[in-house]
């Protein structure tokens, strides 16, 4: 072999080696907030590490290195030995799972909680007996996981809670509005002189253009007529109210062109409104009950156009139960709309209605089978009016002819009852009557014992419900 061959094998088998040792490689697994030693065999001469944020990696002479995990990551540490060799460790850095299915099993000791890494991320498996264990579990993973710098690493709770976990909520509603009126008063009409007179009562109602008070009295005559008028006979004081009692004044006298109505009226009413909605929802899940309507509310749009969005009224339940152990909690939400005219707003050519609303908000926890009542929601509106005559109307004692009063309360309350109760699985349906036994005779029975049914005792060898084909 020539020399020059020889010498070129000779640096290419040196330079390999060379090479070979540069790509030395060694891999090493260290929790976060954590520490282990690694040894190399040969002194070391000088470390240098990727990422300081990730890991830590101090050199102890002779020949061992001491990697600290900061935090969730990888990093490469280079490392050069004695002899020009060079060594490449890699660090992978996982967060503390020992430490977190430490604490977790602490925080739940009823529970069964497995802790594993993937990837970049947390999984969490097992079984806890409620939601507010799966909840506080996942709480304590993420509150390790900052305590060592990996706020932001992705748990994957898969949990599972074992049992009943769906709540049925029976809610009654029912409220009870009461109403007082009351009207006393005299009222004035002009009249033509020289008209007929005289006095009749009965049931009155409000005027219209002639001066007739109460058309269930036109049946008197001349009687029930306050002057002949016509559109000339104006009330000085408000006209009566629709269905009140009360006396019709008139007189013949020219002298005296007025007449007199005299309405008295008082009223009591009460009504009641009961709604009693059962729903169901799974812990942790909302459910909503509306019993009322939508009422539409004109929205302007561009170009000149006109939309609409729909409002709700009338009786609201949300809510959202959660299942801790024994325990329901329950977020409620209680709202009573009624539609007020009186609130409108003129929008677009029409008037848009406002509404009065009565809103309850609370957090409860009961047993299951528990009730508890919201109340205490009340509206009580009081209306006082009186219409008089200046002057004439203020006099003591005489100044109760020339005067109307009306007053009028309206008191509305609402109660509810709310009953929380677990929903659980019904044993195996019973079966019907003669489900289990045959309803067709067989031909024995039928050519020759001649009977139509079948012999008490025979079990039914036939499927429930139909067979497939038409007999």
């Amino acid at each position: 072999m020539p020399p020059r061959t020889i010498i070129l094998l000779a640096v290419s088998i040196l330079l390999g080696s060379s090479v070979a040792a540069a790509q030395e490689i060694q891999k090493v697994r260290v929790d976060a907030a954590s520490a282990q030693y690694l040894s190399l065999g040969k002194s070391i001469k000088r470390v240098s590490v990727g990422s300081s944020e990730i890991a830590d990696v101090a050199a102890y002479p002779p020949d061992q290195l001491l990697i600290t995990g900061k935090s969730p990551g990888q990093t490469t540490a280079t490392v050069w030995l004695s002899g020009d060799n060079v060594v490449v460790v890699r660090v992978n850095v996982t967060p503390p799972l020992a430490a977190m299915q430490k604490a977790v099993e602490a925080a739940v000791p009823s529970g069964k909680v497995k802790i594993k890494a993937i990837g970049a991320s947390i999984l969490m498996t097992g079984k806890v007996p409620s939601a507010e264990d799966v909840a506080r579990a996942e709480k304590v993973v993420a509150g390790v996981a900052g305590g060592v710098g990996a706020g932001n690493l992705n748990i994957v709770n898969m949990l599972t809670v074992p049992g009943d976990q769906q709540v049925q909520l029976e809610v009654s509603f029912a409220e009870v509005s009461r109403s007082n009126l009351r009207e006393i008063g005299v009222n004035f009409w002009s009249k033509k002189p020289y008209s007929s007179g005289g006095i009749a009562g009965g049931l009155l109602a409000p005027t219209n253009g002639i001066d007739t008070a109460s058309p269930q009295l036109t049946n008197q005559g001349d009687i029930a007529q306050l002057g002949n008028s016509g559109d000339n006979a104006v009330p000085l004081l408000r006209a009566p109210l629709s269905g009140t009692f009360g006396a019709i004044f008139s007189s013949t006298l020219g002298g005296f062109p007025f007449s007199a109505t005299l309405s008295l009226l008082a009223s009591k009413g009460y009504a009641r409104t009961l709604a009693e909605p059962t729903l169901v929802a799974m812990s942790g899940k909302s459910a909503s009950f509306l019993a009322g309507g939508e009422f539409p509310v004109p929205l302007p749009q561009a170009l000149g156009q006109i939309g609409v969005e729909y409002r709700k009224f009338g009786i609201q339940l949300e809510f959202t139960p959660t299942v801790m152990g024994d325990d329901i909690q329950l977020d409620l939400k209680v709202t009573s709309s009624d539609v007020d005219p009186t609130l409108g707003i003129r929008l677009a050519n029409t008037t848009v209605p406002g509404l009065t609303e009565r809103f309850s908000q609370t957090t409860v926890r009961l047993k299951d089978g528990q009730s508890f009542v919201i109340a205490g929601l009340l509206s009580d509106k009081v209306r006082s009016t009186v219409d008089k005559v200046p002057f004439l109307g203020e006099l003591p004692i005489l100044g109760t002819l020339f005067r109307s009063s009306s007053y009028q309360r309206d008191e509305t309350e609402l109660l509810v009852v709310v009953t929380a109760k677990r929903v659980r699985p019904l044993s195996k349906k019973p079966a019907l009557p003669g489900e289990n036994h045959r309803v067709d005779p067989s031909d024995l029975e039928l050519f020759f014992l001649g009977t139509n049914e079948p012999l008490e005792g025979g079990g039914r060898t036939e499927p429930v419900g139909a067979v497939g084909f038409k007999r």
